[in-house]
């Protein structure tokens, strides 16, 4: 074989060689499609991160709707409601570490004729490869609505006791609670007047005009300030000497200091009582305005030891509205535990009496002929017995967001849980 020849057999030995070799075929094929792989991959890992991302927003969707929806129990325009979900939604995406951009609406919807919170949280993140695939980067979101289990807010509770006829409305009173319930541990007696609530209940019986059909064989409510502490320091007892006969004045203005009144004091004429804040604490006498004085005081609470009541009558003016800090936020007027007297209110100008009106061992008397307590945001009446006579109209408005008096636990807006609207 000639030289020639055995060149052209070696150079066919080696072309057949690298045909066969396909290392060669894989590297090309890598060249080609490798970056294909590798840009399916890291989008599979961002789309991954945003499906995370989503379920998470949705998760803080849900819980920020169920946060809110309690505070639609409440007598109020939904804002309470607003404000507590946009709050826990705030929180929960600060603790993200890398959470995204995002945008949150909160409003008050009717689902079913049941107000209900609806949730939407919008958020952004960007894609990778700058924001190219998708463009723009990515938007997903957050839809949520729940609704309040809340029980209505209760703002009459007679806690009764062995008596019958603890909640008796006789001849043309009237109670009106549009917005709370009316609860008796004992029995409910309308005999001519009417009551109108939220809701009505009683432990025994409940017969009368009473709307909505009142239930009967509810659950006994016990006392919410059973752990009040009434009892006054030392410091705050009579002196040896004091007045045994009442403090009389008819006319001007008289400016009175928080702290002991002792032998009474009555208010008649033109005169006008002005409480200043703080606790005021009546101790063996009346409190009596008559005639058409009148009695104002804001940011006070009233006290009335077992030898003393107060009595609101003729046409006399009273506004008054109660503690807004202190272990006595929210009381107006309190009795200690061993009074056991009729408390009056039959003066034709009670407009106001904001915040509870505690008597746990007395009866409260509402009479005259006119509304009673009506300008009030928010009243809570707490009884051993509620009587009405005459023709007044005691009103119980329940208006809680209204002012700066707090609700006291217990009473007004009671919490029942909430639940998410499919």
């Amino acid at each position: 074989m000639t030289v020639v020849g055995r060149i052209l057999r070696r150079l066919g030995a080696r072309l057949r060689r690298l045909r066969s070799d396909t290392r060669g075929n894989i590297a090309l094929g890598f060249a080609l499609i490798g970056p294909t792989v590798i840009l399916l991959g890291v989008g599979a890992v961002d789309l991954f991160a945003v499906h995370t991302a989503q379920t998470r927003l949705q998760s803080i969707a849900d819980a920020g709707a169920l946060a809110g929806a309690p505070a639609l129990a409440l007598a109020t325009d939904g804002a309470a409601a607003k404000e507590r979900a946009a709050a826990f939604v705030t929180g929960a995406m600060s603790e993200w570490a890398e959470a995204p951009d995002f945008e949150g609406t909160y409003e008050i919807v009717n689902q079913g004729g049941q107000r209900a919170i609806h949730v939407v949280l919008r958020g952004h993140r960007p894609s990778f490869f700058a924001n190219m695939l998708p463009p723009g980067g990515w938007n997903f979101s957050g839809d949520a609505t729940a609704t309040s289990l809340g029980l209505v807010p209760l703002c009459v509770l007679v806690t009764g006791g062995s008596q019958t006829k603890v909640l008796n409305v006789n001849d043309t009173g009237r109670l009106t609670a549009p917005a709370c319930m009316v609860h008796s541990n004992r029995d409910i007696l309308v005999a001519g007047g009417s009551i109108t609530a939220a809701a009505v209940q009683a432990v025994t019986s409940a017969t009368g005009a009473i709307s909505p059909s009142p239930g009967t064989g509810a659950a006994r409510i016990d006392d919410p300030f059973a752990n009040l502490d009434l009892t006054r320091n030392r410091g705050l007892d009579c002196p040896i000497g004091a007045l045994l006969e009442p403090l009389k004045l008819a006319v001007g203005i008289t400016r009175l200091r928080p702290g002991v009144h002792c032998g009474g004091l009555e208010m008649s004429g033109t005169g006008t009582l002005i409480l200043e804040p703080g606790e005021h604490w009546f101790l063996g006498g009346k409190l009596v305005i008559k005639d058409t004085a009148r009695l104002e005081g804001d940011d006070v609470v009233l006290f009335f030891d077992k030898a003393s009541k107060f009595d609101f009558i003729d046409s006399s003016l009273v506004r008054l509205s109660g503690r807004t800090t202190g272990p006595y936020a929210g009381i107006v007027m309190a009795a200690t535990r061993d009074n056991p007297q009729d408390f009056i209110i039959s003066s034709d100008n009670v407009e106001s009496l904001l915040g509870v009106i505690y008597v746990p061992a007395a009866r409260l008397l509402v009479e005259g002929k006119a509304d009673v307590a009506r300008d009030s945001a928010w009243t809570v009446i707490v009884a051993r017995m509620l009587q009405m006579n005459g023709s007044p109209s005691l009103f119980i408005n329940a208006n809680y967001n209204a002012t700066n008096v707090p609700v006291p636990e217990g009473v007004g807006p009671r919490t029942g849980g909430s639940r998410l609207i499919e």
